[in-house]
This record gives C-alpha cells, structure tokens and sequence, in this order.
C-alpha cells in the first residue's frame, strides 16, 4: 500500500488546511443513535437533537435525489424533534432513500458553527437499498447522449452540488461558497476543473475509435485536474522549469481506476438509480481497465533511476493511463519522482486489477464483455501466482501455498477471483503448483491466509491489510461453506478480526471512542499515531484514514453476512456513523457528492480530532462506499 501512503504525504503538502471548533452549537447526534443506518417499518424517521441556550432550530432535509423541504422547529429543555417526512410541508413520501439533514439555530443556513449536518441511510425490510449519492464521480451525461444542464441527472447534481458547496463541511474545508450554484459557467467549470474525479477533457469526443491505449470514454482520473503539477507530474513539454499548469496530464493509476470502477459494478439492484446511463458507464469502465493489462510475453517495466528493471509481464497491469490513453510508465507522470517506487517490488496494483475483473464478471457473466474477462483473468492468476516468483513478488507458505506479495495484497486478488468464481468456477487456470479450475486456486489461496496468520491473530501491523484478507476468507467461506478447508478459514478470519477489535488504544494518546482501526504495534494495543516512533514525523499524531475505515466496514460486514454475531454489524454501523455526521465536527465526512475525505487528524495533539482538509480521494471515496454496500446487503440478507 506504498502508492497510498505516498499520495496521501504529497497531498498533505498540497492541500487546504483548516481548523475547527470541536463541535457545533447544534447537535443531530441523537438523530444518528444508534446508527446512521435506518431500518424503517414505519412511514416517518424521526429526527432530533440538543440545540442549549436557543429557542427555535430551522431544519432541512435534502433527499439523495435533490428534493428539499425544510421546517422551523421550537427547543424546548435545550432539545428539539420532529418527524419526517409527516412534519414537513411538501416533502415526497419516504422510502429507501439516503437523507442530508441540517440543523442550524441562526435564522437561515450559513455554514456557521451555529450549524450541524447528518446523513441518513435510510433501508427499509424488503426493499432493495438506496443507491448512494455519486455527484464526485458522476460524468453527467445520460443514457440518450445529453449532457450537462440537457441530462437527466442535472437537477439531481446541481442540487448536491450546490448543497455542499454552502455547507458547513465545504467551509471547514476552505471551499465553501455561499453564492455557489452549478447553473453558472464559471462554477461549472470549477467543479470539473477543481472538484470532480470523472475526466470531462474527451467525454464528448467521438468514441468510435480508442484514444491510445483509453479504448472508451468513462475514466475516472486518480485527482482532479488541478492538483496535477511540478511535484507529481511529468511536464508534457520535457521542460522541468515550465511550471504552467497545461503542461502536465491526468492520469489515473490502475488500481484507483480499479476501485471506482468496483464501487459502480455493485450499484446494480439499487433503488432509485442516480446514473441512468450506469450500464454504458460499467461496461465502458470495465474496457478500459482490461486495456491496462499487458497481454505479451514481453516485459514492459523500464530501466528506472536505479538502474533497475522490474519483470512485469503477461497479465499483470499497467501502473496507469494519462488521460490521452498513453501508458504511465517509470519517469513519467507520478514516477518522474525518483522517490516514487510505487511500482516496484510487485507494486500495488495488480491485485486490485483483478478485484476489479472478478467483480466485472458477475456483473457481466455473458456476452463479449465476459469472454474478454475470462481470457484476463487467467492471465493475472498466472502472472500472480506463478510468473511472479521470477521477480520474487509471488511466494509459498510453509506448507507450498502460494500467496501475491503480502497478506494485504493477496487478499485483493484473492477477493476477485472469489467473485469470478461465482461465475465461473471451472475456468481454467495456472499457478505454480500446477493447471486447475479458478476454484481450485481459490482454495490454494485462501490456504495461504491461514499459514500466514500469527500465534497472536495478525497477520499485519497495518489495519487495512488485515481486514481485507479478513473479507477474502468470510467471501471464501460463503461461497465454498461445505469445503473440508472452510472451517479453517472461518475460525482465522473471525479470531484476527476479535483480536484487532479487543485492541486498546492509549486513552493518554486519544480520548474519543474507539471506533476506527489504528496501527497495531502489539498484540494487545492499537494506535492512531502512524508517526509514532519518530517524533519529528509529519504524522506524530493521530490520523484516522478512512479507506481503513471502508476496508474494516467491508470486512465486518461480511463476517456479520457469515456468522450473524451483532458485535461485527455494531462496529461496522458505529464507523459509519461517524462518517455521517456523529465526529467532533458534526458535519458529513461521507458527504452529500459521494465522496469521502483521505483522513482527519488531532494537529494539536490533544487527543480529539481538529483537522479536516479538502482532499477527497478515490480510495477513501470508493472503499467506504463499498464497505456501505456490502454492510446493507449484509443487513437485508
């Protein structure tokens, strides 16, 4: 997880810092208690909350498909509550649906701290869930070709947008606008410029031929546009001292493209769709990731600044496409940085390639699209679990089961070719221990997990190593439960998971509640300062990142699906519900657009978060919605 971390560092540079009060005057906590996530057998949800020393709220609820009505609400005893939608005037009938609440004791909404935001996922039993808000990675365009202010899912982005742009969450941030409205040219443009992952550069070019190796149109970029400059780009004119932000390209990283493309796939079955045109965006998506897998013999990595070459070949993946379809490659791009070795050593990207791949082929299990992923997928198997001991990126247990890299990385490759499986479970397939069916490799893999587990139930110091390779085995036991190996399986993955949520973090370092997963330096112990051992570190003090967060949401919430212990759906729902609204902030962290911040952190070291900045990102954005996903169907089921 290299590339994260390093990305994550440079934005920290980058980015806009802002301070804020703890708390605002308004509190919705009580609206998100227990959980954020609402399991609706009536006809109203119930919103409520503290607003001391003021005699009225204003309160405003906006749906997930733009609609908004809003009441003003009299205190009483420091406390207010209403229902929704009974209380409110206008207000469409409510069904499974997400809601964006705010709550202000001023006169009207103007992001003070006199504001407080929540997020509502609201589900209700026998009805699919609600589709979640996709504004930061929307292409606008519908299925009939219209775009812009001529699609159908302009009126549901400009109200989205708009409403985050004023919120309190946008002024913490250093963004905020109150006169911001998506219908101006100029804040269009801002948006697609500044704010939004989706690449509008070549959306409306004619797509009847490939751009390059980019064979289609929808491609997510790995930031947006205007973060791409001297210090992670390599300047399209070869000129060092040309600074001018045209000379430097988009790009996006396979494995980022990867993950957005994963939270898309598992759209389907939603209700109320926000995308019409999702079924183009997925297929389109899913071209475009096979197009950055190498398909030849051949070995495309480069001599680097070392003087070294790695050996990448059939089936492993490109590190990334520039917007204009030619390949990231060593010297280019984020890697014109020497100190950028993303790449090396196995990189970090082909096992998210085939998570990828895998969750494409359920989605797709017939026609052109699936015969192009079953001539992929056996590639990567080979390369990962077979070519790969060349490079000495592919290893064995000690009792000769075959692993990619490390527990962490094999567990996104064991997570695809889990969902492949579902498909196709005699698809042929190599590894180094011979020729079998993708089902038989699945278990060789899984195998892997339960050899490479600690004593002490661990397999890495790193939370979102471990809860990933906890998701592969409860996947491998829901899918395989009568296998002889299941029960193996099942008893590493839920004892890891017991051992991490046991974990202790110093009350001395951190004084909020435990929710997230930190650094586990120790059996026993957790910690969220990632720079701990050097003091003079940028991060020698608590940070709390959330493509963790969405990682451990994921992983808990198949546990739950597995074995039906509520401790794992608690937790889950209790880091969710951080996300959305009950943090020292009180604002949307999982926020109105669909997106997710990289992190938070207490700057001033006095145990509470105090920092929150504009960076939202595709992994914090695309693991936390899945994590979400996978915790509704886990719900459901």
């Amino acid at each position: 997880m290299r590339l994260i971390m390093t990305v994550l560092c440079l934005i920290c540079s980058l980015t806009i810092w802002a301070k804020s009060p703890v708390a605002p005057e308004v509190s919705l906590d009580d609206t998100l208690t227990p959980s954020a996530i609402i399991r609706l057998t009536k006809a109203d949800v119930s919103i409520k909350g503290e607003a001391p020393g003021s005699s009225r709220v204003l309160l405003r609820v906006t749906t997930s498909r733009g609609q908004s009505s809003q009441i003003s609400l009299p205190v009483r005893d420091g406390r207010f509550e209403c229902l929704y939608p009974r209380q409110f005037p206008k207000a469409p009938k409510l069904g499974a649906d997400v809601l964006f609440i705010d709550a202000t004791s001023a006169n009207s909404y103007d992001a003070s701290d006199k504001q407080a935001e929540a997020m509502l996922i609201v589900t209700r039993p026998g009805s699919t869930p609600p589709d979640l808000p996709t504004a930061f990675t929307n292409d606008l365009q519908d299925r009939k070709g219209n775009v812009d202010q001529r699609s159908t899912e302009w009126p549901n982005m400009r109200a989205l947008m708009n409403l985050y742009m004023r919120s309190r969450a946008a002024k913490i941030c250093g963004v905020g606008r109150s006169d911001f409205d998506l219908a101006k040219p100029a804040d269009l443009s801002w948006f697609k410029t500044n704010l939004a992952l989706y690449e509008f550069q070549y959306r409306d070019r004619n797509w009847s031929t490939p751009l390059n190796h980019r064979v289609a149109r929808n491609f997510w970029q790995s930031v947006w546009d205007t973060w791409f400059n001297a210090s992670n780009d390599h300047p399209l004119d070869g000129d060092p001292k040309n600074t001018s932000s045209d000379n430097y390209m988009p790009y996006a990283f396979s494995n980022d493209f990867a993950d957005m493309l994963i939270m898309y796939l598992m759209r389907p079955g939603m209700n109320n769709l926000l995308d019409d045109n999702l079924p183009q965006m997925q297929q389109e998506g899913v071209l475009n990731l096979l197009a950055m897998q190498h398909k030849s013999a051949d070995n495309f990595a480069l001599l680097d600044h070392r003087g070294l070459q790695e050996h990448y070949t059939a089936g492993a993946f490109r590190y990334g496409v520039f917007t204009d379809g030619s390949y990231l490659t060593e010297g280019k791009g984020w890697f014109y940085n020497p100190a950028s070795l993303d790449y090396a050593v196995g990189g970090c990207l082909n096992g998210r390639g085939m998570w990828g791949m895998g969750e494409a082929l359920l989605r797709f299990p017939k026609g052109a699209v699936a015969e192009k992923l079953k001539a992929a997928i056996p590639l990567t198997v080979k390369f990962c679990l077979k070519d790969g001991l060349l490079g000495g990126y592919t290893k064995r247990t000690s009792k000769g089961h075959l692993y990619w890299r490390d527990a962490g990385e094999h567990a996104y490759l064991v997570v695809g070719m889990l969902a492949a499986c579902q498909v196709a479970p005699n698809l042929p397939v190599e590894t180094a221990n011979g020729k079998m069916s993708l089902q038989a490799a699945c278990v060789d893999a899984l195998n892997a997990f339960v050899d490479l587990e600690k004593p002490y139930h661990q397999w890495e110091v790193y939370p979102n190593t471990d809860s990933m390779a906890i998701a592969a085995l409860a996947d491998g036991c829901l899918l395989m439960p009568k296998h002889p190996d299941a029960k193996a399986w099942r008893k590493s993955a839920t004892e890891v998971a017991d051992a991490w949520m046991k974990a202790k973090v110093s009350p001395a370092n951190f004084k909020g509640e435990v929710i997230h997963f930190g650094l586990r330096r120790t059996p026993e112990t957790m910690t969220y300062i990632w720079g701990e051992v050097d003091s003079s570190s940028w991060q020698a003090h608590n940070f709390i990142f959330f493509y963790q967060t969405g990682h451990w949401t994921h992983a808990l919430a198949r546990l739950y699906q597995l074995t039906g212990d509520d401790r794992y759906r608690i937790r889950a729902e209790q880091m969710v519900t951080y996300l959305c609204g009950m943090n020292p902030w009180g604002v949307r962290l999982f926020n109105e657009l669909g997106g997710v911040y990289n992190w938070v952190e207490d700057r001033d070291k006095d145990g509470i978060e105090d920092n929150l900045k504009f960076d939202m990102y595709p992994e914090s954005t695309a693991f936390s919605q899945i994590g979400i996903m996978h915790l509704m169907k886990a719900i459901a089921h």
